[in-house]
């Protein structure tokens, strides 16, 4: 584990490895009986995308100072950056759970932009209590993944893959469409939620042209530093994080996803010019904006198994 800044340990994907039934990589996992009390020692900070099913048991812990009951049949998403704490494990507690790196789910997921109200839901509410159909849907989905991983050949396994995973996520995405009133946000969030939630949605509207903290900050007639603070808060992640995170998936799927070349794509995203997106895509990605690039890095996690 590493330690951040305010002494909580991070468990990071790789060090959850042990416990998995398959895994993709080092880029996703998937338990059959997570042993919770092995996976996270609390204090500690998840430091990747966790979707968990309870089948028998219950839990009790904190998500972010939070607490939070899990029973059978709930469903537990965290999206990273979440501190676990004060947890409470039933002895019979067993759970199915699928485990990402938030690198792999950023390239599986499209439509990212349209995730920001399920994500401030889940924020205030990371256990959803499932239906029968509901928890049958997800289990399906679970199975789904776990054949295609057991099955390890095939030229196109990592597109096979992705694409359960992108109808795992979109299960999800019902599952929380459900649930989530557009019109009772504004009612249930605290200030902190309800910043955090305009700074995201101004974001998305303008991460092509506007990538500094301190024009989002005006336009919210905010200090940067008061903004910054409010957002880690909130998610576990600072305001320059969630641009620079939009910036490089919108990059990402430019190259993998269009015939762009990487002069259109510098205009498309308003870079001064093409020297200056190749350095700012390297300082976060630690690779070239390419497309060889890319898949040559994504299927080097496939075989570093």
């Amino acid at each position: 584990m590493t330690q951040n800044a305010s002494s909580i340990p991070t468990i990071s994907i790789n060090e959850a490895l042990h416990g998995a039934a398959q895994y993709f990589g080092n880029e996703m996992m998937l338990m059959d009986d997570i042993s919770w009390n092995e996976l996270v020692q609390t204090p500690t900070q998840i430091g990747f995308l966790f979707i968990a099913l309870c089948t028998e048991g219950e839990a009790s812990f904190s998500v972010n100072g939070n607490v939070q009951y899990m029973k059978k049949g709930d469903l537990l998403i965290s999206f990273g950056n979440q501190v676990f704490d004060e947890q409470h494990i039933d002895e019979n507690f067993h759970g199915k759970a699928v485990l990402m790196s938030r690198t792999f789910a950023q390239n599986c997921i499209v439509g990212l932009n349209k995730m920001w109200p399920y994500l401030i839901y889940l924020m205030e509410h990371p256990v959803l209590e499932l239906s029968a159909e509901e928890q049958s849907w997800i289990i399906d989905c679970y199975h789904l993944i776990n054949r295609r991983l057991n099955k390890r050949s095939g030229r196109y396994m990592r597109e096979a893959t992705e694409s359960l995973v992108r109808a795992f996520y979109f299960e999800i995405c019902n599952l929380l469409d459900a649930r989530v009133q557009p019109t009772s946000q504004s009612q249930t969030q605290t200030r902190a939620y309800t910043i955090f939630d305009q700074f995201i949605r101004l974001v998305s509207a303008h991460y092509k042209n506007e990538r500094s903290v301190e024009w989002y900050s005006s336009e919210m007639c905010l200090t940067p530093k008061h903004l910054s603070e409010v957002v880690k808060q909130v998610s576990g992640r600072t305001a320059g994080q969630w641009i620079t995170t939009l910036v490089i998936i919108e990059i990402k799927s430019m190259l993998t996803n269009t015939s762009l070349s990487i002069k259109e794509i510098t205009d498309e995203m308003n870079f001064p010019n093409q020297s200056f997106l190749g350095k700012y895509f390297k300082n976060v990605e630690g690779i070239s904006p390419t497309v060889d690039e890319i898949c040559h890095v994504d299927r080097g996690r496939i075989c570093n198994e």
